[in-house]
């Protein structure tokens, strides 16, 4: 029989369970809980992200301007000379305070580092930290409506190019339905805008590593289809640049009617913009009885396309 413990309440332990917690050997490291990546920073370009703005600005505005006219006959008659002029409009982007806070007792302080050898007031900074990363991407990924902040996966003013089902069709149909929105978006922008990258659903991104055979019989060569598109497209035609081609988990079904969707955009900085007017700061701890709040702030506004037809959404692949 084995000898018994007492634990100080009603229940015990046995020797031998006492045997092996004491020759359990506790590793001293946490092994978090894992989350995706943080996105919003990736897909639009660095100078896009305005920093340089004053923290206490309730908006962003910029001024768009638009010349118009053209020269023409006159036929030696003075009166007829065309005319020009220019229209300025003026675009303005909200701004929103944000913060984030957490209680932090000297008693928990206390037990926190007995237990684990850590120092809780770090670990909580960190988290806080994360919880505003969070709360930036999923506003910019998908708004905030109640202040005005749109969407980049669903942008008002975005065309959207519906397409049939990859499903249904072959590498070759893959390839031509890519190809196709991003001739479509060049030539409704009368070539002003030319996309050179690519957001897709992460499973549509894996099927265009599917073999894809160029030419036929002895002759033919096999590459997968994503490096096919990345070198046989307009783009890279006009420019002799590799296209990107890249996953974007939140697409998944993003586009009407929860179908995938994909977006094509001309990724240059003067197309898009991002206010950022102050960074992730914690606030000085305040004392409450017995321990302290913690506090951090940040200040971020809505993502604004200035060029509307520099960006599309593919629908239904």
């Amino acid at each position: 029989m084995a000898y018994s413990f007492s634990t100080g309440g009603s229940s015990s332990i046995t020797a031998a369970e006492l045997v092996v917690g004491v020759y359990d050997q506790v590793e001293s490291s946490f092994y978090d809980a894992l989350y995706p990546d943080i996105l919003w920073r990736t897909v639009l370009p660095e100078a896009s992200i305005k920093t340089d703005i004053n923290p206490g600005a309730m908006s962003y505005v910029y001024r768009g301007r638009d010349r118009k006219g053209t020269g023409g006959f006159v036929n030696g008659d003075s009166k007829n000379i065309p005319r020009v002029g220019q229209v300025v409009s003026q675009i303005q982007v909200p701004i929103l305070d944000a913060a984030v806070g957490t209680p932090l007792t000297n008693a928990e302080a206390r037990k926190w580092e007995f237990g684990y050898q850590s120092a809780l007031a770090q670990d909580l900074g960190e988290i806080m930290k994360q919880a505003a990363e969070y709360h930036i991407e999923r506003t910019f990924f998908f708004g905030y409506a109640q202040g005005n902040f749109a969407s980049f996966l669903d942008y008002s003013t975005c065309a959207k190019i519906p397409v049939a089902a990859w499903a249904d069709g072959t590498p070759a149909d893959w390839v031509a339905s890519i190809n196709d929105a991003i001739s479509a978006t060049w030539t409704a922008s009368k070539t002003v805008h030319l996309p050179n990258k690519v957001f897709l659903p992460p499973a549509k991104f894996a099927m265009l590593t599917t073999a894809y055979v160029i030419g036929t019989g002895s002759v033919g060569i096999a590459v997968s289809a994503l490096e096919y598109l990345k070198k046989n497209n307009i783009y890279t035609a006009i420019t002799g640049k590799e296209l990107e081609i890249q996953p974007l988990r939140y697409l998944t079904g993003a586009g009407v009617a929860a179908v995938d969707r994909a977006i094509i955009m001309e990724w240059n900085e003067r197309n898009f913009v991002l206010p950022f007017p102050m960074a992730y700061q914690l606030a000085q701890p305040v004392p409450i009885a017995l321990g302290v709040e913690m506090f951090a702030e940040y200040i971020f506004g809505s993502f604004n396309m200035r060029y509307p037809g520099s960006m599309a959404y593919v629908d239904g692949l």
